[in-house]
């Protein structure tokens, strides 16, 4: 199987290309429908790694077998960690499950392709992963215990090897799932990211297949959030006053489409509020059972949405959904950063409040946004509000054309006035006013 954007191989059933990111679904995901498993860029965990069609037998990893030829079964890496078998591959690299030699500890091992290391922007690119993969200590995160290179070159990441089932997964068998149980889910990744977002890393691919959970004491759906491969490190490439090159050209867009913030779409500078509109989209697909932008066709058609078009409250879709869920992650799918929740945490505390009342009043934090209204002056990209659509919204401005030489376009909605009367409400009532001034004025002449 190839993918048709770069050619690249993939593994046959692939969601999206492990090289370039492009979808290669076609129509995105409709209430109800099912796909086909992932085959997603590798991560440590088992539940992430590549399967065959839905038809295809037992559930990827769970009885992991030896590749025939494959050269690196049995190796042992710097006499320290011993490759036992493949868990799964992407476009850069392979995932194998080891032993590391001397204390017997099982452990996922990150390998970068041997013909990918004649490229030098991916080996930095994988070498940058395990400095920052080592950087990253939360509870919540995927722990990395190594990162080295071999004396024949062969460049990997040893990480902790985890059970349990990814959200794509769960998406796979269960969605739609309930609000509370994804808002819980929202809450731990954001202290993973919270961590991550304060070292200036901001992951820039979070998708269900990256979003692991683990059955703990107390905790049966512990959250870790793996593969920060192609994080983003906001003060440069490497740590701040490194001097390290830059690894992603400017314009150049990497993740998986589905799950990209509209500036990460065009290329432009991020921080964490990327990472929160990812995490609306996740939240939107578990809770409805489909992308927030079901009508979307192939890659072209839902950039366009990502762009310009609001989703519709999850509400239409399920019906028991509370207004203060639809107002929380609509928030997070703003169109323009400054539209968001500031940050992880903001909407961490949001989601906290709204499990704390079961979604019958809204948190302190959507409160103290609602002191300006939502729809007042909203500038997007393209068509459409970038924040959630109030529930009796006026009459929108007709769109105006994009300026000549600019790909931008705006749409400025009327603002709110006092008792929820629209500017053109009040325009007509200052016409009947004046008409009724010049009656007056003939009537005394």
């Amino acid at each position: 199987m190839k993918c048709h954007n770069c050619n690249a191989d993939l593994t046959p059933g692939a969601r999206f290309c492990g090289v370039c990111g492009v979808s290669l679904l076609g129509p995105t995901i409709a209430p109800g429908q099912m796909t086909a498993p992932a085959a997603a860029a590798p991560s440590a965990s088992p539940a992430s790694a590549p399967a065959s069609a839905p038809q295809a037998q037992p559930a990827p990893y769970q009885t992991p077998a030896p590749v025939p030829g494959d050269p690196y079964i049995g190796k042992t890496l710097n006499n320290r960690f011993k490759v036992e078998s493949k868990l799964g591959e992407g476009g850069f690299g392979a995932v194998y499950k080891g032993t590391q030699l001397g204390i017997g500890r099982e452990v996922a091992l990150k390998l970068l392709h041997p013909e990918m290391t004649r490229d030098q922007n991916l080996v930095a690119r994988f070498r940058r992963e395990g400095k920052v993969a080592c950087q990253l200590g939360d509870a919540h995160t995927i722990t990395t215990y190594d990162f080295d290179q071999t004396p024949d070159g062969t460049l990997y990441i040893a990480m902790e090897l985890l059970s349990g089932k990814s959200l794509h997964d769960v998406f796979q068998s269960e969605a739609p799932i309930s609000w509370q149980r994804m808002f819980k889910i929202v809450t731990e990744m954001c202290t993973s990211l919270h961590e991550a977002h304060q070292r200036g890393i901001v992951h820039r691919d979070l998708k269900p297949e990256n979003i692991h959970l683990e059955s703990r004491p107390g905790n049966p759906e512990f959250v870790k959030v793996l593969d920060f491969g192609i994080a983003k490190v906001i003060h440069g490439d490497g740590a701040a006053g490194s001097g390290s090159p830059q690894l992603t050209a400017t314009g150049q867009t990497l993740g998986t489409l589905e799950y990209m913030s509209p500036e990460q779409l065009m290329g432009k500078q991020l921080d964490g509020r990327s990472d929160v509109y990812a995490i609306g989209v996740l939240a939107y697909e578990l809770i409805t059972g489909h992308l927030p932008f079901p009508d979307a066709k192939g890659p072209a058609m839902l950039i366009s949405a990502q762009l310009r078009t609001s989703p519709e409250p999850l509400s239409k879709t399920i019906s028991t959904v509370p207004p203060v869920v639809d107002d929380i992650v609509l928030r997070c799918l703003g169109k323009e950063p400054k539209d968001r929740f500031e940050d992880v945490m903001a909407l961490r505390i949001a989601a906290e409040e709204a499990l704390s009342s079961g979604g019958q009043s809204a948190s302190s934090s959507m409160k103290a946004a609602s002191a300006i209204p939502a729809n007042v002056v909203a500038t997007t990209i393209g068509k459409g509000k970038a924040g959630p659509t109030p529930a009796n919204p006026p009459a929108p401005a007709a769109p105006k054309p994009a300026p000549a030489g600019r790909g931008e376009a705006t749409e400025v909605t009327p603002a709110a006035t006092a008792g929820g009367a629209s500017p053109w409400m009040w325009i007509a009532l200052a016409i009947v006013a004046v008409g009724l001034g010049v009656g007056a004025l003939f009537a005394l002449t």
